[in-house]
């Protein structure tokens, strides 16, 4: 396996919770730890990507903390939107047919982040 060189400048602060966290899980180097955190965020990436929430549950299934994150919310699937089917009648369509023929309207970041995820 190929391997690339990484540096990164920490805060004293984060460097030292870095070792603290490399103790506690017993990791030998900071590639290790690198690449474990890498994991954990990829699989936070995905389940947010399906929908999911990130949280931890206490003995009696009951949620405790929920995993939020500005990074995490910003790639989660805020398009997938609950749906009810309906009917619709002569007038209404007639109405959505008017505004439907005013003019394009301009795409909103929303659906041009969720467009270009697809």
């Amino acid at each position: 396996m190929k391997t690339v060189k990484f540096q990164a400048d920490l805060a004293s602060a984060d460097d030292a919770v870095l070792n603290v966290l490399m103790e506690e899980l017993e990791v030998r180097s900071k590639a290790d730890f690198l690449a474990k955190a890498l994991a954990l965020m990829n699989w936070a990436v995905k389940e947010k990507k399906r929908g999911h929430r990130i949280v931890t549950i206490d003995e009696q299934g009951d949620v405790i903390r929920e995993l939020v994150t500005p990074e995490l919310e910003r790639i989660a699937p805020e398009f997938d939107l609950p749906s009810i089917s309906t009917t619709w009648t002569v007038q209404e369509v007639e109405s959505f047919g008017k505004l439907a023929s005013q003019g394009k309207a301009k795409p909103t970041t929303h659906l041009i982040r969720a467009m270009n995820r697809r």
